[in-house]
């Protein structure tokens, strides 16, 4: 696990390491530098595998193929004894070094022979080409820029800068982040940096840049597609990714909240693992009912690990956001993102890499919005004056909750989009803010440079895909794997536990489990009012029935709550109207607006205000502070208070 920086153009070592020493945080353990007056290649070094012989820039036996990456390759063991039947010779035991090996026998298919979680530069001497490659689900981040001369990249774009030189806000692209609540791929608040997307590589070559995808699940029905399975071959590809996961040599931590994913990764862990950590985070003072530690604890103490647990105050929230914001280098719309950087510091203390749940929701239809098409169906059976005449008037007068529950907010989205195509309803389900509220949040400078059909255009080109012909819940999951998983729940976490020197594995991110989980119908994932049907079948032979089909709480955050109560003060500053219009990039008003509705308790706008407040701090950081200073305190931004 490591961070990697890199350009191309003449040798200089000095701004190299300059780059380099920017993600010292995702690789504490040693550094390594490659230059030969074509490309500047540099990593970080986080040892997890191969702790004596496995540093990198790693090369060919006669030096003219060079790889540095971060990331893990499960599968290395096995490629390495196929590679080594084909006569390669191999001078260390890492997995590193079998990237260089599979490049050299299958040019650029090496991709697919690759299982793991990755972000690659393989710089080709003899051919003059420099490939950079990002792993099939995104599990790591990839960013580049090129000005059609030069190409700079990195594993974070703070990385890129020191190269780059100025750079300014890409105005277009709040826009779409306050309508999915991330930036999917190319795009990132930087004009001229991109982000390379889950399953591509680039290709820089005679100072040509080539993107081009290499896996994609597959939008058209098939025989391999819509077919049904029994928990047992569920439960056989499920262990195979925890057993890949598991290599390492050093110790294997796992994140445990209490709910089935992570409880059913643990239990399969003490499978292979006599002894498992376990870590969990709640919340203190007022916030206590959004925390699980309970459950976590009764299934640690089920399981038999050895369980650390820690609490979170409101101020420890507010202390944190400026170094949740450098870590991203980007705004983010995720609150809990404060919660998992904690959670990765604890977990730091005791292990190097940890293991975690993320992805089970997108792939076994585990959030309410999937339930929702289901009940489209049934609610469209009511007669129409009971729908509009009663059930809307009434759903609109609830009262919407900052205290942990989303029902009166999800019931109202739901009943509004019930007229619609699923396709339609959907989308309007997973918008952060509709088309006409973005609008009045945006500055008159913020309009003139948005693409309003951009948001629209990503989401449909998955939902309304002419060429496929799957069934829509197919295609609401082809839409979760390659904008939500990789670009939100993924980046949070690579992001949160990198910036504390913790590596963070997801088995339901196996390309290969998720390729047969989503091969499965649709009523396999999802039937009636159960989701995750086979998984919880599943797990029914290893977690106790309590545990297994317990109502989904999830890793939440109180900030709606601390925004109306322990961080009120500060948002009202922070967030005054003059300070927004000073920042140009939203409207003062229609902010601060948004924030007296979150405030007087008429509506729910924690997750809203939250990016709000995550697109202020990122420019007050990024464009009023000095580029070194990297010790900001909350109190040092402008407005705070």
């Amino acid at each position: 696990m490591c961070g990697i920086v890199g350009f191309t153009g003449p040798e200089n070592r000095r701004l190299l390491k300059r780059m380099n020493d920017l993600i010292v945080h995702r690789g504490p353990d040693g550094e390594g530098f490659y230059a030969d007056g074509y490309v500047n290649l540099a990593m970080r070094r986080l040892a997890i595998i191969d702790l004596t012989s496995g540093q990198q820039p790693i090369s060919n036996e006669t030096g003219d193929v060079w790889v540095v990456f971060n990331g893990e390759i499960y599968n290395y063991e096995d490629l390495r004894e196929e590679l080594v039947r084909k006569g390669h010779v191999f001078r260390t035991s890492s997995d590193t070094e079998t990237i260089v090996h599979a490049y050299e026998e299958y040019g650029l298919d090496f991709l697919h022979r690759l299982r793991g979680m990755f972000a690659i530069a393989l710089w080709d001497k003899t051919a003059k080409q420099l490939v950079v490659a990002r792993d099939r689900v995104g599990e790591k981040p990839l960013f580049y820029a090129t000005d059609g001369k030069q190409l700079v990249f990195g594993s974070e774009i703070k990385a890129m800068l020191p190269r780059l030189g100025t750079v300014d806000v890409n105005r277009g692209a709040i826009d779409l982040f306050l309508a999915c609540g991330f930036l999917p791929a190319p795009h990132t608040f930087f004009r001229g940096i991109s982000k390379l997307p889950a399953g591509h590589f680039l290709l820089w070559r005679d100072n040509r840049l080539e993107v081009k995808r290499y896996w994609s699940l597959p939008r058209k029905a098939s025989a391999e597609v819509g077919r049904h399975a029994t928990p047992a071959e569920l439960g056989e590809e499920l262990r195979e990714a925890v057993r890949l996961c598991l290599k390492s040599d050093v110790e294997v931590g796992a994140f445990l909240s209490g709910g089935l994913d992570s409880s059913l990764l643990t239990a399969l862990m003490k499978e292979r693992n006599a002894q498992v950590k376990t870590f969990c985070v709640g919340y203190g003072g007022g916030a206590t009912g959004f925390n699980e530690l309970a459950y976590a604890k009764t299934v640690a103490e089920h399981l038999g690990t050895d369980h650390h647990e820690l609490i979170v105050e409101a101020k420890s929230t507010l202390d944190l956001m400026p170094a949740i914001i450098r870590s991203y280098d980007e705004p983010h719309g995720e609150p809990t993102s404060i919660l998992v950087h904690i959670l990765c510091e604890f977990a730091s203390r005791h292990v190097k890499v940890a293991v975690g749940g993320t992805g089970a929701d997108e792939i076994f239809y585990g959030y309410p919005r999937h339930k929702g098409l289901n009940y489209l169906s049934w609610y469209r059976r009511l007669p129409g004056f009971l729908r509009e005449g009663i059930i809307r008037p009434l759903v609109s007068r609830l009262p919407e909750s900052t205290e942990g529950s989303r029902t009166a907010k999800r019931i109202r989205r739901f009943v509004d989009g019930a007229s619609q195509r699923p396709e339609d309803a959907y989308m309007n389900w997973i918008a952060l803010f509709p088309a006409e509220r973005r609008h009045a949040l945006l500055s008159a400078g913020t309009r003139a440079e948005t693409d309003a059909d951009a948001p629209a255009a990503f989401m449909r080109q998955y939902l309304d895909d002419p060429e496929s012909d799957r069934h829509v819940m197919d295609r609401i999951t082809l839409l979760d794997v390659a904008g939500y998983l990789p670009e939100f729940q993924l980046c949070y976490m690579d992001r949160m536990s990198m910036a504390n020197s913790l590596e963070v594995r997801a088995p339901f991110c196996d390309y290969r489990l998720l390729e047969f989980v989503t091969s499965l119908h649709h009523s396999e994932r999802l039937r009636g009012n159960t989701s995750k049907y086979i998984l919880k079948r599943f797990a029914t032979s290893l977690l106790p029935e309590k545990i297994v089909y317990r109502s989904k709480v999830g890793f939440d955050s109180p900030i709606g709550h601390w925004l109306k109560h322990d961080l009120s003060r500060f948002a009202r500053t922070f967030l005054a109207p003059a300070e927004v219009d000073r920042t140009g990039l939203l409207s003062g008003k229609a902010v601060f607006d948004l924030l007296e509705e979150h405030q007087s308790g008429r509506k729910d706008y924690s997750l809203h205000l939250w990016s709000i407040l995550a697109i202020e701090c990122w420019f007050r950081l990024y464009f009023e502070r000095p580029a070194d200073d990297r010790q900001c305190a909350i109190e040092d931004l402008r407005g705070a208070a």
